[in-house]
């Protein structure tokens, strides 16, 4: 397995779900208010990713105030079985450009068995193109873009949290992701009181991410978030072709600025 899949995992993005027939349309997500968002400068978060039961990769996620936008980086390393017969690492980065929200930039060093990953992907939004330079093989694409704001794989997350979410509420988010522009539809569907892993019961959102135009990934994502000022992502439940996923959060701390 690759390394890429396990973030997309993380970043909530890859594993997609059908559409229901005839969902009410979604809407765009109100403005974020970046004076109020859920996560400080220098927060950082561990989760453990388990594959039928084993542990498959850890992932940290951390998040630093630059100026007028923010910075997200994510340190990727195999566990377990995985790390015995592929092992991998990987770093990945994003920069998230204020008001409106969107992504400018994403990038990754991947390192693994027999093949090494280094590439940046950077959106103009006046000319509407996202280039992505791999730095490897010394090329170079170009995509169309055709929203004014866009996520990346990795500012996704983050933007799930922004949003204050009630159940019933659905939005529809603008993804850029290997040379393309993709839909990713997000719903609310409940309020509820549960306990993962270390963290005890207290209530959640459940929340479940659908793809839209754009991609043909097909699966089950749902992704638990505290109701609270922090909706902090504890867990996650995937179902994908190579079986059942979970994603938990172990470790929530602050990074030196």
């Amino acid at each position: 397995m690759r390394a890429a899949f396990f973030l997309r995992l993380l970043a909530v993005l890859a594993c997609l779900a059908p559409l229901r027939a005839d969902p009410p349309a979604p809407m765009p997500p109100a403005p974020v208010d970046f004076k109020t968002v859920p996560w400080t400068d220098g927060e950082a978060l561990t989760y453990l990713v388990s594959w039928n039961g084993f542990d498959a990769a850890q992932g940290i996620f951390t998040a630093h105030k630059k100026g007028a936008h923010w910075e997200f980086n994510l340190a990727l390393a195999s566990l377990g079985l995985v790390n015995d017969f592929y092992p991998f690492t990987g770093t990945f980065w994003c920069i998230q450009a204020p008001s409106p929200w969107r992504s400018t930039e994403y990038g990754e060093y991947r390192f693994e068995p027999k093949k090494t990953i280094k590439e940046r992907t950077r959106i103009d939004y006046a000319q509407h193109l996202g280039t992505r330079e791999r730095w490897i093989e010394g090329k170079t694409k170009t995509f169309p873009i055709a929203e004014d704001s866009v996520d990346d794989i990795g500012t996704m997350l983050y933007h799930l949290r922004a949003i204050a979410w009630k159940p019933g509420d659905r939005h529809v988010l603008h993804v850029y992701e290997s040379d393309s522009e993709k839909e990713a539809l997000a719903e609310c569907q409940a309020r509820e009181t549960r306990a993962f892993g270390s963290w005890p019961s207290q209530p959640l959102l459940r929340i479940q991410v659908l793809p839209g135009k754009g991609t043909h990934h097909r699966g089950g994502l749902m992704l638990w978030l505290t109701d609270d000022a922090r909706r902090l992502p504890v867990h996650a439940d995937l179902s994908f072709r190579y079986g059942t996923f979970s994603i938990d959060l172990t470790k929530v701390e602050s990074t030196p600025q």
